[in-house]
């Protein structure tokens, strides 16, 4: 009775194993990856949105609890102050780039990204500089950015 009792066993974990997709060797390093994935995808559409200049998109990425701080040393405590500071960019047509310097995703909970962006606006003859470092939490499966802080580079 043992000897099938530890057969049955077996066959059932065995079937359990194979139906349940990547449950077999599953482990953190798999969970970190597809949070990196994920995060991934999240700055994706995080530049995206911004390019396309759409304020309620870009202000959903920022925390409640999120603080700017601008290349020109601009504090905003907050993020009806860091939206004010949007508003005014997106009424100019502009280029940006913000290819990724650096990234470190701390599993699920927490990232930062250093992107060396370039922002243009010709019809005012303004084009700035400057490396962006955003720290990034995670809250409800959603990243957030809650640190964003930019340090001024020469025109190039």
């Amino acid at each position: 009775m043992r000897k099938w009792y530890a057969a049955a066993m077996a066959a059932l974990g065995l079937a359990v194993l194979l139906a349940v997709p990547g449950a077999a060797g599953a482990g953190a390093g798999d969970t970190a990856r597809g949070c990196e994935r994920h995060f991934d995808a999240a700055v994706a559409d995080f530049d995206a949105v911004f390019l396309a200049k759409d304020l309620p998109k870009v202000m959903a990425y920022y925390h409640d609890d999120a603080v700017q701080i601008g290349s020109n040393g601009a504090y905003r405590k907050d993020k009806a102050a860091i939206q004010a500071n949007f508003t005014g960019l997106f009424t100019y047509d502009f280029t940006a780039t913000f290819p990724e310097v650096k990234k470190h995703v701390d599993g699920c909970r927490g990232a930062t990204l250093v992107v060396d962006f370039t922002l243009a606006i010709p019809s005012v003859g303004f084009k700035q500089h400057f490396y962006n470092a955003l720290t990034f939490v995670r809250e409800r499966g959603k990243w957030k950015i809650i640190l964003d802080v930019s340090s001024p580079l020469p025109v190039v």
